[in-house]
């Protein structure tokens, strides 16, 4: 009696592989998802380009640069998704077995007998394989410059998946649509912070307008750093020396013989001036006025001691500056790229 159950328990005791099929979304992109679990960022990768670019010793997490082994990235929703399948697959088999020894129970009963029993087995018997279907599709979709895989993201990407290649234009432009894009919501964010509170909606709103100078400061930096030791005759960088502009506007002028006040106007660059000065305020004074601000910012409407006040405003025209001399930076790289 159960022949056929206590044989089928004694293979599920062993190893049992269970695949499931992974479907792309409508653009043709595999949902992955981050294995480290300070992150578990999802994405999408093309799949042709997974089957004939991706190797299968090292994928790499656009947003934090994790690597690791291509079988490492399935997404929350396909493992559970397996899981529940591969249960159901074991309670099918386990199924079939209990009434297939309930027939043969039932077909060694005498016909004669004067008490007749029979066996019924009513559980699931049967098994669909559905494959995995793709999260909806993510509207950034990117091509790495380096090894020309296709992947797309929500929000700021860093790192090719395919490569691991770390592109300072992508992140200089990402960086600066971050900060664009806390500006623009502004509103957005101080009306939903008032329900609860009127103070934290103003707190949350001026924290947003403040950090973003160090965002716009240290991608421009990031991307001159990037660019400037590609350029023939550059010379090996001081640490941090984009951050203060007028080095970096020096070392631009000896190496191209142009630079910053080449490319924006006067006024432009006093502006820049200002919230380069501001951003070493904010991260080194909590924002407290001193007079080496006013001295080399040159903005005389403050006193020193006094906090500074950021507009929102402000940041839109610093963005729009750094934008552009971002532009000018990336511009001399394609010159080097296109003399080679």
């Amino acid at each position: 009696m159960f022949r056929n159950t206590l044989r089928m328990l004694e293979q599920l005791n062993g190893t049992m592989t269970y695949k499931m099929d992974v479907l792309p979304d409508e653009d043709g992109y595999y949902d992955k998802e981050c294995p480290n679990e300070k992150c578990l960022s999802k994405f999408k990768v093309n799949a042709e380009d997974w089957k004939n670019l991706f190797s299968d010793e090292a994928v790499f997490c656009p947003f934090c640069g994790h690597s690791a082994p291509s079988r490492s990235w399935w997404t929350t929703e396909q493992i559970e998704q397996a899981k529940e399948q591969a249960i159901n697959q074991v309670s099918a088999k386990i199924g079939q077995a209990l009434e297939a020894d309930a027939r043969e129970f039932n077909r060694s009963q005498p016909r004669k007998s004067f008490i007749k029993m029979s066996m019924k087995f009513s559980g699931r018997t049967s098994f669909i394989n559905l494959p995995a279907s793709a999260l909806e599709e993510m509207e950034q979709k990117i091509q790495c410059e380096k090894c020309g895989a296709r992947y797309a993201v929500v929000g700021s990407a860093f790192y090719c998946p395919c490569c691991g290649h770390n592109s300072a234009k992508l992140t200089f432009f990402n960086t600066i649509d971050k900060v664009k894009a806390k500006i623009n919501n502004l509103d957005v964010v101080r009306k939903a912070l008032e329900v609860v509170s009127k103070d934290e909606a103003a707190r949350t709103c001026t924290s947003l307008v403040e950090t973003s100078v160090p965002d716009l400061v240290v991608a421009f930096q990031r991307l001159c750093e990037c660019v400037y030791p590609q350029i023939e005759g550059a010379k090996p960088l001081k640490r941090n020396v984009f951050q203060r502009l007028d080095d970096g506007n020096k070392l631009w002028h000896d190496l191209v013989g142009k630079g910053y006040d080449d490319w924006i106007t006067d006024a432009q660059y006093a502006k820049l001036r200002k919230c380069f000065q501001q951003r070493h305020l904010l991260q080194h004074q909590d924002g407290i006025v001193d007079q080496d601000y006013i001295t080399k910012s040159g903005d005389l409407s403050y006193q020193v001691g006094q906090h500074l006040i950021i507009k929102a405003e402000d940041i839109t025209e610093y963005a729009e500056i750094v934008e552009n001399l971002g532009k000018q930076v990336l511009a001399l790289l394609e010159e080097v790229k296109a003399n080679e």
